[in-house]
């Protein structure tokens, strides 16, 4: 029967497996934290907002009302207050309907002509019909519409 003797870096290589177990621990740790942390912040339970844009008897029937709203909006750890333009167009004794003013070919903000009738793009000639939809340019989308409700005499819109 013979005895083995334990190779003489034994201890240190011990302590390196030690060190080196401590350490993919914290890293797996800390990759935890962050990946728990996204998870849960994209699925908690984000409730709706609604801003009053307008009153309703200030909106003339039928023709588009360029409103601008200021919407609070989380930038990583911080919150930054953004302008939002949008259109109203009263359709109904108590409907409306909304649009965004942006641009879906590049992002300009389009104006509406009243003589045309058309909602317009500065930038690159894109052409909205009222409804939104795109009649002439460049533009792949119509205008994107916004869900609205009317509580009482306000317009409110979903941020």
């Amino acid at each position: 029967m013979s005895i083995e003797t334990p190779p003489a870096d034994a201890p240190r290589r011990r302590f390196l497996a030690t060190i080196t177990t401590g350490i993919l621990s914290i890293i797996g740790g800390i990759l935890g934290v962050i990946g728990g942390g996204a998870v849960l912040s994209s699925t908690g339970g984000r409730q709706e907002d609604w801003l009053a844009a307008s009153a309703l008897h200030d909106l003339p029937d039928n023709e588009p009302t360029a409103v601008t709203l200021s919407v609070m909006r989380v930038d990583g750890y911080r919150e930054a207050l953004v302008r939002r333009t949008i259109f109203l167009v009263k359709t109904g004794e108590s409907e409306v309907a909304a649009f965004d003013a942006t641009c879906t070919h590049l992002g300009c903000l389009v104006g509406w002509d009243p003589q045309g009738q058309v909602f317009k793009c500065p930038c690159h000639g894109g052409i909205f019909d009222r409804s939104g939809a795109v009649m002439e340019g460049p533009p792949p989308e119509g205008l994107m519409k916004i869900a609205t409700r009317v509580d009482g005499n306000r317009v409110m819109v979903q941020a």
